[in-house]
């Protein structure tokens, strides 16, 4: 399963009173993926690390009390407890549980099978226990312990693969730097890549946001070239390294929002909605811009267009225009992900926008197909 489309199972799972266990490779996005859910929908989320847990960690310690033995409570519980009374539902992500002792994966069975652990249960609210969610690499590939058949029979257990679109969707709501998108969005095959050179390092979905920030700070030092080029090296190997690192050199040539807006508005009278008779000169200066671009990154550049009708709405009219320029299988399949997906009420205001005279004919008949 694309792990964009996980949290649409959290979502059934809590309302099932059901756990979930992922299998994915490393750096996809398996903790990102319950981070954001936790985010949209303001659940409080406590992540357990269990492959550097010892058993006290999950359920106390033992104490004595008028003769009588009892458990301490766990600081992550209490946290949990004072989300719960605030009015939160809650999201205990079990990360690496494959990877943990055995006593500390029997101690999870308890919390995964009854929502408690001795005396503490986790906290419900509106009849919904606890979300529990798993997170685990694949065992024929990492070393890492198979689990029995009794805790695996408490999760519905699914395989995820990392999703570019989905991918690039996050990194846009996380602010992840535009040259690190747009990379992606040209060499989509580099954003979970394996080496066949065992000496070279891959690159994941873990790797390239965090080189986000790198890039970030390194920009304000004004780090010099040679350090850049090996801090990308140490990130995302050599292969990937030497890629982006061209890529990176040449940005300024990558087509942006900001170039889109300029080529339009050169050709335009005050009120764009008035340029019919300069339209042609417009659209024709688009498409020189954008007849080079790869499908996937002209719906990420759509898709920024988009984000930046937030800020500002002239930019439904570029992006309208914008979207006129290209061929009509990218523009029908950019449309249909924004019609059927999670972006559907996006369509709905963007629909509306498209004025109805000859220009933009084109736009309406495909949106009228779509």
């Amino acid at each position: 399963m694309l792990i964009s489309k996980m949290k649409d199972v959290f979502q059934v799972a809590h309302m099932s009173n059901d756990a979930v266990r992922m299998v994915g490779l490393h750096g996809i996005g398996k903790s990102q993926v319950v981070e954001q859910f936790a985010k949209d929908n303001d659940y409080h989320i406590e992540t357990l690390f269990l492959s550097q847990n010892e058993v006290a960690d999950l359920i106390g310690i033992p104490d004595m009390k008028d003769g009588i033995t009892y458990w301490t409570k766990p600081v992550w519980l209490k946290r949990m407890e004072d989300a719960n009374q605030a009015g939160k539902h809650c999201v205990l992500f079990l990360d690496e549980l494959a990877r943990a002792p055995i006593e500390v994966r029997q101690s999870a069975l308890q919390l995964v099978l009854e929502g408690r652990i001795h005396e503490h249960n986790l906290p419900t609210l509106d009849g919904l226990r606890t979300l529990i969610v798993a997170a685990d690499n694949p065992s024929d590939i990492y070393q890492t312990d198979e689990l029995d058949d009794a805790l695996l029979d408490r999760f519905g257990n699914y395989n995820v693969t990392v999703d570019v679109k989905g991918w690039l969707k996050w990194a846009r709501l996380n602010n992840i730097n535009s040259v690190v998108t747009d990379y992606i969005a040209e060499f989509s095959d580099k954003l979970h890549f394996i080496p066949e050179d065992e000496n070279d390092k891959g690159a994941t979905p873990r790797s390239w946001a965090k080189l986000s920030d790198l890039i970030n700070n390194a920009e304000k030092l004004g780090l010099s070239k040679a350090i850049f080029s090996e801090m990308l090296k140490s990130k995302l190997g050599e292969t990937v390294g030497y890629s982006f690192l061209h890529f990176y050199n040449d940005y300024v040539k990558i087509v942006k929002p900001e170039d889109i807006e300029k080529a339009i508005m050169k050709g335009v009278d005050k009120d764009l909605k008035k340029s019919e008779k300069n339209f042609t000169k417009i659209s024709k200066s688009i498409q020189s811009i954008t007849k080079n671009i790869e499908a996937l990154a002209a719906s990420e550049l759509a898709n920024k267009m988009k984000d930046l009708t937030k800020k500002d709405e002239k930019w439904y009219d570029i992006l309208t225009i914008y979207l006129d320029s290209l061929n009509v299988e990218v523009f029908v399949s950019i449309i249909k992900t924004w019609k059927e997906g999670d972006d559907s009420e996006f369509y709905l205001r963007w629909s509306e926008t498209v004025p109805n005279f000859y220009i933009f004919q084109k736009v309406l008949r495909i949106k009228e197909n779509s």
